[in-house]
């Protein structure tokens, strides 16, 4: 909720980038590694945007030193996910993006490629891995003969340009950090084709860093409590460690997400992450599944009798890119 926060709280908003450059130019795992940087910027290498942002915040107007979380820029891991991403915040349509048009044109499904935008666990020379993953740092071919390789199609495979979704995170948008990452991109021969703004009450209307983070944000933010379904056993679990079933939580209204608690309790992002914190400190965590748990949350001043507690159904999940 708290990184949420950032992305959505008025006066934030976001610097975006659409660039491109010639495959042979550039790959992809150079252009995440030498021009973004690692994730932690303090250990990015020399001259990376995320490095060069960590070495001279304070002249770039940035009101904190940078870490792994506010590390300046993001950009795709894979052309795949640049295309996952301009779906998402651009408004692309798959038949009118480029990587979209050469994923079709390889044989892949259009049902089979839109599935994929959620980052699915796909199975995968006999295992079952994130789909994100599995494509991560992939130039333009290699993604395409992988992704066909996946979803188990083959057939020619159109020559394309890389296109990634590059955008500056709201901690670092300053004139002066726009200036260094249009620099930089024109010092590594990439183009940018198209760039703006979006600010917090686009991307809080349209999800749009729910959608980016979904597979942390579905059951956090997206989904609502009567939408999920616990396994069995774990709405076992629930009554026995809330003394309420979870059928019967429901009913009552006491079951939220992440967003909709928040609300509810009248408190922030930051808020929730340390009164979650406590939750999970005193034993009043029960866990659904990976990254999915349900916490007892006290209920408001008003209408609390001493006993009687609201149960908040949240998300608690770290993203590692």
């Amino acid at each position: 909720m708290a990184m949420r926060e950032k992305y959505t709280k008025p006066g934030s908003s976001i610097y975006y980038y659409l660039v491109e450059w010639e495959p042979a130019k550039l790959s992809w795992d150079d252009f995440r590694g030498k021009v973004l940087g690692a994730t932690d910027p303090s250990t990015a290498a020399s001259g990376s945007l995320r490095r060069e942002i960590f070495s001279q915040w304070k002249s770039l107007g940035l009101a904190a030193e940078p870490n792994v979380g506010d590390n300046g820029v993001h950009a795709s891991a894979s052309p795949f996910e640049a295309l996952a991403e301009r779906l998402n915040w651009m408004s692309a349509t798959l038949e009118g993006d480029a990587f979209g048009q050469a994923m079709i044109a390889s044989g892949i499904p259009k049902g089979t490629i839109m599935e994929w935008t959620k980052d699915p666990q796909v199975p995968f020379e006999g295992k079952k891995a994130s789909l994100f993953d599995l494509l991560e740092d992939l130039s333009y071919d290699e993604c395409l003969a992988k992704s066909q390789a996946i979803a188990g199609v083959s057939g020619n495979r159109p020559a394309g340009k890389m296109q990634a979704y590059v955008f500056i995170k709201p901690h670092a948008v300053t004139d002066s950090t726009k200036k260094m990452v249009a620099s930089k991109f024109a010092d590594a021969g990439i183009t940018v084709y198209k760039e703006g703004s979006l600010d917090a009450s686009v991307i809080e209307k349209d999800k749009l860093i729910d959608n980016h983070y979904y597979a942390i944000a579905n059951k956090a933010s997206l989904s609502k409590p009567a939408e999920l379904n616990p396994p069995a056993s774990k709405q076992d679990d629930f009554e026995k460690k809330f003394g309420i079933s979870w059928k019967a939580a429901l009913a009552k209204g006491i079951v939220y997400n992440a967003v909709d608690g928040c609300k509810r309790l009248g408190i922030d992002g930051e808020k929730m992450d340390k009164t979650w914190a406590t939750a999970k400190k005193s034993g009043e965590l029960l866990k659904f599944g990976g990254g999915f748990y349900a916490g007892r949350i006290p209920a408001p001043k008003e209408e609390s009798n001493g006993f009687v507690s609201s149960i908040a159904l949240l998300v608690y999940a770290l993203m590692g890119k």
